[in-house]
């Protein structure tokens, strides 16, 4: 089978496995979806519940097409195909992400409450799984720590990218404790984000350590 036919169906799969979980508790949903939540979990905007309901569906859905497409429409010099299964990883795991936190915001409904402690375990995990497959990502448009520096030169590339996957792991893991902690939630998140931002100041210190001291070693 095309592995952008098998990504698609999988992922249309868990789009309708989300659409029918979403129809199941649909008449017990109040009129007004929360749509938004502030950093103590309380609803701060709303939707009607035509509407409301149906957000994380229809952006699984796009991302669905997204993740299919993408691969079809990369230039052959910087082609997702050489780690393809790794990317497939990429777009199920998000796929998934976007499942559970529909099951987290529509069971929030009912009291306009999310689970602080469920959400930032389920972002905290998010950051580090995505982290962890990026030292696996070749040169492409699409995935990855794109800056200017690491496009342009394979070797910042595969040094930015395995830092990326350390700490992105590591900060994760630092997040999801102060959460289990009782720690903010914010502050994890925060700090779990910035295991993805990090790398993109990485690159840059290879690419000035490179200007300076000629081509960097591995």
């Amino acid at each position: 089978m095309n592995p952008s036919l098998r990504l698609l169906l999988i992922c249309a799969a868990l789009t309708v496995a989300t659409a029918l979980y979403t129809a199941s508790v649909y008449p017990g949903l109040p009129d007004q979806i929360p749509v938004h939540f502030n950093a103590s979990g309380m609803a701060d905007r709303w939707q009607p519940k035509g509407s409301g309901a149906w957000i994380t569906v229809s952006i699984m859905a796009g991302l669905a097409a997204m993740f299919a497409a993408l691969p079809l429409l990369s230039p052959k010099t910087k082609a997702i195909e050489p780690f393809r299964k790794t990317y497939d990883l990429i777009a199920v795991g998000t796929m998934v992400f976007m499942a559970i936190l529909n099951v987290l915001t529509l069971s929030a409904a009912g009291n306009a409450k999310l689970s602080s402690v469920a959400f930032g375990l389920l972002m905290c995990g998010l950051f580090g799984f995505l982290g962890n497959l990026l030292g696996k990502v070749t040169p492409n448009y699409y995935v990855g720590i794109r800056t200017p520096w690491t496009l342009e030169s394979p070797e910042n590339w595969e040094r930015t990218h395995r830092f990326a996957a350390r700490s992105a792991v590591v900060t994760a893991a630092i997040g999801a404790a102060i959460v289990l902690l009782g720690g903010s939630v914010v502050i994890a998140i925060v700090i779990a984000t910035s295991g993805l931002v990090m790398p993109v100041g990485y690159s840059y210190w290879l690419y000035a350590k490179g200007n300076k001291m000629g081509p960097t070693t591995p």
